[in-house]
């Protein structure tokens, strides 16, 4: 059964260990598909979010007590935002898109154009000592 119209939130802590971010790929797959998005829009959001935690564990010097992810189901949209502390720079950023003609392999990371093939939208902000990237799926109206 899908979801009522009722707001969702879940809040994961994430040790920066690689192997930890598959368990939250299948928790928003899950929740994608309780939301009534189709399979392939599923698998693809779920994808770009495991590829914004695995690029902010993998490089990035400075995380200070791993990753915060907050998973939001809202009526029209889902979001999660991935919060790094000790860094101040979001785990992707102007570089994974102008550089995005280079394939991936070569310059490190992902390709920034498909993360935005796999998300609606992606937003970025900084406070003090932490990095937010927050990645916007939005549903079909019902």
């Amino acid at each position: 059964s899908l979801m009522t119209d009722d707001s969702i939130r879940v809040v994961f802590h994430l040790d920066p260990d690689p192997l930890l971010v598959g368990v939250l790929r299948s928790a928003v797959r899950f929740q994608a598909m309780q939301s009534g998005l189709g399979e392939a829009p599923c698998t693809e959001f779920a994808k770009a979010t495991e590829d914004v935690c695995l690029e902010s564990i993998t490089n990035q010097t400075e995380i200070v007590g791993g990753l915060d992810v907050t998973l939001d189901t809202f009526s029209d949209r889902i979001e999660v935002s991935i919060r790094r502390h000790g860094q101040t720079i979001p785990a992707v950023g102007l570089e994974s898109f102008a550089l995005s003609k280079i394939p991936a392999d070569e310059r490190g990371g992902f390709n920034g154009l498909e993360l935005l093939s796999r998300a609606d939208r992606v937003l970025f902000s900084t406070e003090v000592g932490v990095a937010r990237t927050t990645l916007v799926k939005f549903l079909h109206p019902k």
